[in-house]
């Protein structure tokens, strides 16, 4: 069963959508629908299993980029509005699909396969399969992921990696040796198949592997810096004060 939140401020649009969505879908079940930035802020901490977040842009009291600024989801993102001047920020986002209005329902169609094809098992049969290695005693995350450059392929041990960067539409991976890859996985998908223990997605564009964090800069804002250890000492990575609490609690520091 597909699970979903939509994120949309015009009632029509938002009863549309799940229409069409029941109609390509009929299992599919509507977690929850919000309007504005807040409600989709709540709707996304009260849904923490959702599978996919269709939303609109534009929203009546700000943008939907600030949900995701505010709140962090495991889940798969669509945004769908009538404006394509956002196609790139949406990008930033670590989105799957970026659908224009008035959306056609084959466009909806190929967003779904989308998600399919990049999260091709279902979330229940994804715990099964972690049950069923942590009752074995076998590893429930990945150990090793294989990473591409322009001329070649390489294999890295996860502990070797530092941090792990969404640019452009490229996962990048930087490892310990400098060695650097790309990998198909998306920053979301790659986040869960890594051992919560090392590493944490500290924002939309950024997983860290904890044991690298050399120190956690203020800033003029409320968000703070994060500073890597060498040899990515130059690389700072921001982060917000809501992330950080839960980052210092991971770190055991308070």
């Amino acid at each position: 069963m597909l699970k979903v939140i939509i994120i949309e401020d015009e009632t029509p649009l938002a009863e549309g959508l799940v229409a069409s969505l029941r109609k390509l879908r009929p299992d599919i079940e509507i977690a929850a629908t919000a309007a504005d930035v807040q409600e989709a802020v709540d709707a996304i901490r009260s849904h923490p299993d959702i599978d996919l977040v269709f939303t609109d842009i534009r929203l009546g009291d700000g943008y939907s980029f600030d949900v995701f600024d505010k709140v962090q989801t495991q889940a798969m993102i669509v945004f769908t509005t009538a404006y394509d001047e956002y196609a790139l920020k949406a990008f930033d986002y670590d989105c799957i699909d970026y659908l224009l209005k008035p959306i056609d329902l084959k466009d909806l169609a190929d967003a779904i396969k989308r998600y399919e094809k990049r999260m091709p098992s279902t979330r229940v049969a994804d715990s099964r399969r972690v049950a069923a290695k942590l009752y074995s005693g076998e590893r429930a995350f990945r150990s090793r992921l294989k990473l591409n450059r322009v001329d070649s392929t390489f294999i890295t041990d996860a502990r070797d990696i530092c941090y792990v960067e969404y640019d452009l539409g490229n996962v990048k991976v930087f490892c310990k040796n400098r060695m650097y890859g790309t990998t198909p996985l998306s920053l979301t998908k790659l986040a869960a198949e890594l051992d919560p223990a090392r590493f944490i997605k500290v924002s939309r564009t950024h997983i860290v592997n904890l044991e690298e964090v050399l120190m956690i800069k203020p800033t003029l804002r409320r968000n703070k810096t994060l500073v890597l250890k060498e040899p990515y000492g130059n690389v700072n990575i921001t982060v917000t004060s809501e992330m950080i609490r839960e980052l210092k609690q991971r770190m055991d520091l308070g």
